[in-house]
């Protein structure tokens, strides 16, 4: 591989890179293409392979996961276990715990406090 091509490579986004090898390996079941072109295209499979597993694990580094904890979110470097940032829960001020009356519109004294809106 020259140094053009394994630039080339770098640049390509995991969905260019997987796409490109759904192609190779469609070609190579065909089994309609000579030896040294399904070669050649098993190598630039292969390195498009360990393309798709790099991007992976570098999107793989960058997700956290959102973890409820009481009347918190804590959000956790999945990689590491690492707690990144607590904030707290926005649904228990938007949603009403259950049996409690919800806030009525002012001026809003129909008396209706079945109605959450």
């Amino acid at each position: 591989m020259t140094a053009s091509t394994d630039t080339k490579q770098q640049e390509l986004s995991f969905e260019d890179a997987l796409e490109e090898l759904e192609a190779i390996v469609s070609q190579l079941e065909q089994g309609e293409i000579p030896l040294e072109d399904s070669i050649a295209r098993f190598e630039r499979g292969i390195a498009l392979a360990r393309r798709c597993d790099e991007r992976l694990g570098e999107a793989e580094q960058k997700i956290s996961a959102l973890v409820k904890e009481g009347g918190r979110i804590v959000e956790v470097d999945l990689r590491t276990g690492e707690t990144l940032r607590v904030s707290e829960d926005l649904a228990d001020e938007i949603l009403p715990t259950p049996g409690t009356a919800s806030p009525t519109a002012p001026g809003d004294d129909d008396g209706d406090d079945d109605i959450p809106f």
